[in-house]
């Protein structure tokens, strides 16, 4: 299927079909052949596809469905299922979609990717280790592009499914345990990591949907280990001198803040501490009224 859709669209750019579109399938053609590790070896003849009676404008919808099928027949299905398969799958699907003229049409399109995404997930669960950063890195920067994407397209904040969230939890608990400042590792590293020449500017957007991903996962640790690490950062908060350190501390602990079963233990917590500083008495008389 993958094979004969590459053949397919070579096809396609050679006829007048395909006429209108030539830019774009070839940027689409060189996408998919970045997903060819993805795909094992298939000799079966198969099909070809014929795109005589697909209006142009179509044509593009539906190479990707072509080969979002592909992927799910010919990688999921024979149990193939890794995070490096996802992300880089994702990361394909998000180039095909930003070859569309922006407006409602592609905002629909990347919908529907993280919708086939979200089926997946529950069909063939993502697998990756506890050590594992850039795949399941790789996932979180498409998933969040496309929402983004869907986002400014359609004029409407784009809702995570359950699904989703669950597959990128882990990765996101491990940064909130393990750094001060999670959101803002986790925009560095999307920053810095190859995006198979996209071009993406990483911002304010992408915190906003990073720091949801981070309060959907904290809740998902143990009540125990969510109490210890507001505690250590209201604790740093009150003898940290830099008052630009401690407002990042501060904005991870505001993470927290919704979360009712913590919210007694962070305010029992600040009123029996002190500082020196002035911003850091701030935070604490803040937190010390939360109920």
């Amino acid at each position: 299927m993958y094979e004969s859709l590459i053949q397919s669209i070579q096809i396609l750019q050679k006829s007048k079909y395909g006429k209108g579109n030539k830019r774009k399938l070839s940027y689409v053609l060189g996408a998919l052949h970045q997903a060819k590790p993805i795909f094992p070896p298939d000799n079966t003849d198969a099909k070809q596809i014929s795109f005589r009676n697909i209006a142009p404008k179509e044509q593009i919808s539906k190479i990707l469905e072509e080969f979002m099928d592909s992927f799910e027949t010919q990688c999921l299905q024979k149990n193939n299922v890794t995070a490096k398969n996802y992300s880089l799958f994702s990361i394909v699907c998000l180039k095909i979609a930003k070859t569309l003229d922006e407006g409602n049409k592609r905002g629909l399109v990347s919908a529907h990717i993280l919708n086939r995404l979200d089926k997946m997930f529950v069909k063939y669960p993502v697998k990756y280790s506890k050590q594992a950063v850039h795949d399941p890195l790789g996932i979180i920067f498409a998933i969040t592009e496309l929402a983004l994407d869907a986002e400014s397209n359609l004029a409407k904040p784009y809702q995570f499914d359950q699904t989703i969230l669950n597959s990128i939890a882990s990765l996101v608990q491990r940064y909130y345990l393990e750094y001060d400042c999670p959101a803002e590792k986790i925009l560095q590293e999307l920053s810095d990591m190859p995006k198979s020449r996209l071009v993406v500017k990483i911002g304010t957007k992408h915190k906003e949907i990073i720091e949801k991903f981070l309060q959907y996962a904290i809740v998902k640790l143990s009540l125990e280990t969510r109490i210890k690490k507001v505690k250590d950062l209201l604790e740093k908060i009150t003898h940290e001198e830099n008052d630009s350190i401690s407002l990042e501390y501060y904005n991870t602990l505001k993470l927290s803040i919704k979360d009712s079963e913590v919210c007694p233990y962070i305010s029992q917590a600040a009123k029996q501490m002190n500082a020196d500083k002035r911003f850091a008495k701030t935070i604490l008389e803040e937190i010390s009224r939360l109920n």
